[in-house]
């Protein structure tokens, strides 16, 4: 008896800590913010690699976002295109950073060739926030 109440409240301490499904609005809003940041890094990847050529960004938001419920930050990747001179080219780009690949970027192809691709699809615990780039 002397055991139940401590036991009990770090049961429930255990339960507040983030086991709470997260909002659609907490969801929502990092998706954009993340498809912001993604097609910004594009934006910047599509100058400097295709200088004085138009391309078209095409990026989604990181789809990890939410996953399981739980997933705030996402794995930090998004999928998208950039398509110059009628050719399309498959990329993804950082959704919390710039400084992987050319200004955060890279083909597709490139990026299955680093070790952080292993990450794609999982929860990066290690993301602590998401905020806008100032690009």
């Amino acid at each position: 008896m002397k055991y139940a109440l401590p036991i009990t409240l770090i049961a429930l301490t255990l339960t507040a800590c983030g086991d709470e499904p997260l909002s659609s609005s907490i969801i929502d809003n990092n998706q954009i913010i993340s498809k912001q940041n993604a097609t910004a890094n594009a934006k910047s990847y599509a100058l400097e690699s295709f200088a004085g050529k138009t391309a078209t960004v095409r990026m989604m938001s990181d789809s990890t976002i939410g996953k399981g419920g739980q997933c705030r930050f996402g794995d930090g990747w998004a999928s998208g295109s950039i398509t110059v001179e009628d050719t399309k080219i498959e990329l993804k780009c950082q959704t919390n950073g710039s400084g992987k690949g050319i200004n955060g970027c890279m083909t597709k192809e490139e990026f299955t060739t680093k070790d952080y691709a292993k990450q794609d699809g999982r929860c990066d615990t290690n993301i602590t926030s998401l905020d806008k780039l100032g690009i």
